[in-house]
């Protein structure tokens, strides 16, 4: 995909350097019939200083595309480019989607490649270009979305990461919880707590206390029946979260349900 986004680029540099040269041409004939060589000269310089800006900003809009890594139907949420969306209710497991694409289909609805609009959507989104390339990554967020409204999310510093373990809490550069980038977290990965009965990724728990007590800010279910009754729900996979400004018991009755999460990159050469 890159190469022919490359080929085309140079082809229509090329289409825009004949043209200038054309209208330069067309210019001074219309122009020099009457006029004396300083005049002749004048026309030229000013016809050169406006293609010159021209230029520079044809070019400038063309290097943003050059550096485009997403995936074309992606939304880029300004120098922000969505990497994955997990959605609830899918039936899907929302981790293997993220780590592998797992249970996605070929073809999912355009809705599913973006944030924050009221568009339909089913299914997990995983943009392979960004996940299986990651690399030139300077920052990661991850953002929470209920009725198409960000209500919380937490940017990672990206250097040196891999698109498994950019999710950890030495990398937290700022957070909508207040609490979280100075708190101690018990459990903060991708993979979170997982084993014979317990399908908590995405997981940012702030401690443990026998079920009752457990605590934290975010978490993607994975199953049905976990060992917890806070963890235990049909619609699979959900998304629980604190909805205040600190973390929460999960059993309290402010705890949040999101629609969708999304995982969103930004890069080192972003304009």
């Amino acid at each position: 995909m890159s190469r022919v986004r490359r080929n085309y680029n140079t082809s229509f540099i090329m289409r825009v350097h004949i043209l200038i040269f054309c209208f330069v041409a067309v210019l001074i004939k219309q122009r020099v019939d009457g006029l004396e060589v300083c005049d002749v000269l004048q026309v030229i310089d000013s016809v050169e200083w406006n293609l010159v800006k021209l230029v520079k900003s044809v070019n400038a809009t063309l290097s943003k595309y050059r550096n485009c890594k997403c995936d074309e139907d992606a939304v880029l949420q300004n120098e922000w480019k969505l990497a994955f969306r997990g959605t609830s209710g899918t039936r899907q497991s929302v981790y293997y989607a993220y780590k592998d694409g797992l249970g996605i289909p070929s073809s999912i609805e355009s809705g599913c490649k973006q944030v924050g609009k009221p568009l339909a959507c089913s299914s997990h989104y995983r943009n392979d270009l960004i996940l299986d390339n990651w690399n030139g990554i300077s920052e990661v967020a991850l953002a929470l979305y209920k009725n198409d409204v960000r209500v919380h999310h937490v940017i990672f510093d990206a250097a040196g990461s891999t698109y498994m373990n950019w999710l950890d809490k030495a990398r937290v550069k700022s957070s909508s919880w207040s609490d979280l980038p100075t708190s101690v977290a018990n459990i903060f990965s991708i993979a979170g707590h997982q084993d014979a009965s317990l399908r908590r990724t995405f997981f940012l728990n702030k401690s443990y206390g026998a079920c009752p007590n457990d605590s934290g800010w975010f978490v993607a279910i994975d199953n049905e029946n976990g060992g917890c009754s806070w963890e235990k729900n049909a619609a699979l996979p959900f998304f629980k979260y604190a909805t205040g400004s600190t973390a929460l018991n999960w059993n309290d009755g402010n705890i949040g349900r999101a629609d969708y999460f999304a995982v969103l990159v930004k890069y080192y050469n972003t304009p």
